[in-house]
C-alpha cells in the first residue's frame, strides 16, 4: 500500500493525471488495470464519484454489511491536489445500457439486496426479480450525469452533440480532457481511442470484473433470459434524456422488445 507521502507525489507526475471516473459497473476496471500496465509514467485513478461525503458513507456502508469498499482511489487528495489547485487532467468515461447496467448492479451486490449470498439462494426467478424492482435504484445510471459528473466537473455532456454510431466523443473544457466511450463498442476500438487519447505507444485491453464469469454468473443467466419488464419501466429508461442522447434510436427499439412483457 501506498504511504501518504508517495500518493501525494504521484499527484504531481510528469503527464497529466488521468481519471477513470464512471458509474459502477460499465467495465470501468478492465480499462483501470489495463492502463495500469501500459500507461506506467502517468497518475492513473479509479473512481466512481469525487463527492467526498457520499464517499465516505459509501465506504462506511460496505463496512457495515461486512463488504470490502472496492475503490481505493484517494478521492480526498484528488480533490486537494488536482481539482481545486486547476491542474489540467484527463478523464475516461465509460457508460453503458441502463436495463443491463441496473441488472449488473443488483448482481454484484447480491447479498446487500437480497440479504442472501448468491451461491445460497433458493428463491426462484419471479421472487428475484421482485427483490430487484424493490431494492434497487433505478434511476442511478439515467441521473448519474446531471448529478455526480456535472457536480464534480461542471461538464454538462447533454450540450454536445454525441455520435451514437460510433459510441465515442472527445470534450474539451477549461483543463479537463475527455474521453466518453460506450462500454458495448469493440474492445480493439476502445484500444485505438484510449491509446491515442492518452498518448500511448502500446495499448491493450484486458478485461477483469466481468459478470459472466463471476459465482453469479449462472443466476444472472437466468435472469437475463426469462426476466421481463414493465412498458412503464421500459419507457422510463428509454425514454431518459440519458438514453435518447447516447444509444440509436434502433438499440432503443431492440432493447424494448427484447425486455418487453
Amino acid at each position: 500500500m501506498l504511504g501518504l507521502a508517495n500518493i501525494k507525489l504521484s499527484l504531481f507526475p510528469k503527464h497529466n493525471p488521468i481519471l477513470v471516473f464512471t458509474m459502477a459497473k460499465v467495465g470501468s476496471l478492465s480499462v483501470y488495470f489495463s492502463l495500469k500496465k501500459w500507461a506506467t509514467r502517468e497518475s492513473i485513478f479509479h473512481i466512481h464519484s469525487l463527492n467526498e461525503e457520499e464517499v465516505k458513507e459509501g465506504v462506511q456502508l460496505c463496512f457495515e454489511n461486512n463488504m470490502y469498499p472496492g475503490s481505493k482511489s484517494p478521492v480526498f487528495l484528488i480533490n486537494r491536489k488536482i481539482i481545486k489547485k486547476g491542474k489540467p487532467y484527463k478523464i475516461i468515461c465509460l457508460f453503458r445500457d441502463p436495463l443491463e447496467r441496473n441488472i449488473s448492479a443488483f448482481f454484484d451486490v447480491f447479498e446487500l439486496h437480497t440479504g442472501e449470498k448468491i451461491t445460497e439462494y433458493t428463491g426462484d426467478m419471479e421472487q428475484l426479480k421482485v427483490l430487484y424492482c424493490e431494492k434497487l435504484k433505478h434511476d442511478f445510471p439515467i441521473n448519474w450525469f446531471e448529478k455526480q459528473f456535472f457536480e464534480a466537473t461542471n461538464i454538462n455532456v447533454y450540450t454536445y452533440d454525441f455520435n451514437k454510431e460510433k459510441g465515442c466523443q472527445i470534450i474539451k473544457k477549461g483543463n479537463i480532457e475527455l474521453l466518453l466511450l460506450n462500454s458495448n463498442i469493440a474492445d480493439s476500438l476502445k484500444e485505438e481511442l484510449i491509446s491515442n487519447f492518452c498518448d500511448l505507444e502500446t495499448f491493450t485491453l484486458k478485461n477483469r470484473n466481468v459478470s459472466s464469469t463471476k459465482e453469479y454468473a449462472s443466476n444472472y443467466k437466468d435472469f437475463k433470459n426469462n426476466i421481463k419488464f414493465s412498458t412503464a419501466y421500459l419507457n422510463k429508461l428509454y425514454g431518459s434524456k440519458y438514453a435518447q442522447h447516447f444509444f440509436t434510436e434502433k438499440h432503443i427499439k431492440d432493447q424494448i422488445e427484447k425486455w418487453s412483457e
